[in-house]
């Protein structure tokens, strides 16, 4: 029962590293896209009223609408405001509200993965605690797997550091099944409110928050090895 009991609580531990680092990953990026007062900062930041076209007074609105249909609460993507002339200014084409469509279903599908993470990252947990014999192994489980994460998260920054636009171009090719997301800055409001340098801060952000989780998840390895004996496993029959 010996290595069995091993194998198992390392798996146990391997996968709740990974769980909870899923977890994060996912609330980080559901919050942002759904944190309007966000949105219009970053928008402001990287995106200038001279440069997008849109007036300053019209950045928080615009962050409100951009969240609220992200998260699922807006039926249609479209933002109008009364232009200095009186007359009434409707800020995307039909193409970037279907390419804003798929971006809404994958903010919706991380919003669902934060359950999902959450509940497995809880079970996986409490099998750590049912093997709690076994306990070393599931640290040692857990060591592994932030070892393969530090690897992975510091090829996506150095990656990002060095060519970014390429890196966005991958995620691009890899999370839309069209080319909707090709749009001209010189016709397409969208992509100026929201160019690379805006998606570059946001992505570091959610970097950042994953690799706290790892840490965190590290430290938590390390504390559960210093309170156990090697022997505690070894005795088992």
């Amino acid at each position: 029962m010996s290595k069995a009991g091993r194998r198992t609580a390392a798996a146990a531990g391997f996968c709740f590293l990974f769980a909870v680092i899923l977890l994060v990953t996912a609330m980080s990026v559901y919050n942002i896209a759904g944190n309007k007062d966000v949105l219009a900062t970053q928008m402001r930041r990287f995106s200038r009223p001279e440069y997008s076209g849109l007036p300053d007074e019209e950045y928080p609105g615009m962050g409100r609408m951009i969240a609220v249909y992200l998260t699922g609460g807006g039926k249609t993507f479209q933002y109008s405001y009364t232009g200095s002339d009186g007359n009434t200014v409707e800020c995307f084409s039909a193409h970037e509200a279907e390419h804003m469509a798929d971006c809404r279903d994958l903010i919706v599908l991380a919003g669902r993965l934060r359950w999902y993470t959450g509940i497995a990252a809880a079970v996986l947990l409490a099998a750590g605690i049912a093997l709690w014999r076994y306990r070393r192994s599931f640290s040692n489980g857990m060591l592994a797997g932030f070892c393969l994460t530090a690897v992975i998260c510091l090829a996506v920054l150095v990656w990002s550091l060095i060519d970014f636009d390429s890196l966005f171009t991958l995620f691009h090719r890899l999370a839309f099944t069209n080319d909707g997301w090709l749009l001209d800055t010189r016709t397409d409001m969208l992509i100026r409110l929201m160019p690379t340098l805006f998606f570059r801060s946001l992505g570091i952000k959610v970097l950042v928050a994953a690799a706290v989780a790892a840490a965190a998840c590290f430290i938590m390895a390390l504390a559960i090895r210093l309170t156990s004996r090697l022997k505690d496993e070894d005795g088992d029959a």
